[in-house]
């Protein structure tokens, strides 16, 4: 059987290093293979392996192209072509405040990519990453749930918790898409309304992926979503936040990914939904 790929790209730069703990642990917890992809001649190479602090030997079962040309597309190229289980990269540099969260590079690879990706901040560094807390925001909505199985999956690989977090928005109107499971606005009848709705969460969750011993947690949040995530995030100390997208990116579209990405404490795991 072909180990799942994990692609990895990589530049001149040691910002973009810090995809490489991260992508290596979920490697590790997927029994995957890292493929990395680096814009540079073959002739450079050697010097990515000490960035990297790898010898040749330590590398042996990992994969390194060298691919010159527009970056976006052959990270895309090599997803498909080694049918990638994720895209590992970093956001590539930080970003002032107000200013777009994703350059064009990354921007571009989340609009086609042909699987989940994660974003890392290039701040981070390259300490090892552990993942102990998987956040996953979820509305309530069929389509959001495309973030449930590989949340889930990830979670109960690394023996980590799982964290559903749920964000009734003032003045938000409710959903019409059919199948919305939409959570109480407001808890205040804990022995009744909040356990009943978590309860109803919990029988579609196991619906939509194998429970086993995942430990969830469940939460409620109150005001702007994406100011609810990272508050959370920060909270409980989350290693990955988990975010379905539905792939419209312009304009006011995706407030809630932008809101998160400017501002995540730690690497951020997207899923494309099905319209």
């Amino acid at each position: 059987m072909m180990r799942a790929a994990l692609v990895v790209p990589l530049d001149a730069s040691e910002q973009a290093l810090a995809a490489v703990p991260v992508a290596r642990r979920l490697a590790q917890l997927q029994g995957g293979t890292l493929h990395f992809v680096h814009r540079a001649p073959e002739s450079e190479l050697a010097d990515v392996l000490s960035k990297l602090g790898l010898s040749a030997d330590e590398m042996r079962g990992s994969i390194m192209d060298a691919q010159a040309g527009e970056p976006a597309a052959g990270i895309l190229r090599t997803a498909r072509d080694s049918c990638a289980a994720l895209i590992v990269m970093t956001m590539q540099r930080a970003l002032p405040a107000g200013e777009k969260p994703l350059g064009s590079t990354a921007l571009a690879v989340l609009e086609s990519a042909p699987c989940p990706i994660v974003l890392v901040r290039p701040d981070r560094g390259i300490t090892p990453w552990a993942l102990h807390r998987v956040l996953l925001p979820h509305d309530g909505t069929p389509t959001t749930s495309a973030a449930i199985p590989p949340a889930a999956k990830v979670a109960a690989t690394a023996g980590a918790e799982l964290e559903v977090l749920h964000v009734a928005a003032p003045g938000s109107r409710p959903s019409h898409e059919q199948g919305s499971l939409m959570p109480p606005r407001y808890v205040d009848q804990p022995q009744h309304e909040w356990p009943a709705w978590a309860g109803e969460f919990l029988e579609r969750l196991g619906g939509a992926c194998e429970l086993g011993s995942l430990k969830v947690h469940m939460s409620l949040g109150t005001g702007a979503p994406g100011d609810e995530v990272l508050r959370r995030a920060a909270e409980q100390a989350s290693d990955l936040i988990v975010l379905a997208w539905r792939g419209a990116w312009e304009g006011e579209r995706a407030a809630t990914l932008k809101a998160v990405l400017r501002g995540a404490p730690c690497p951020v795991m997207i899923v494309r939904s099905k319209e």
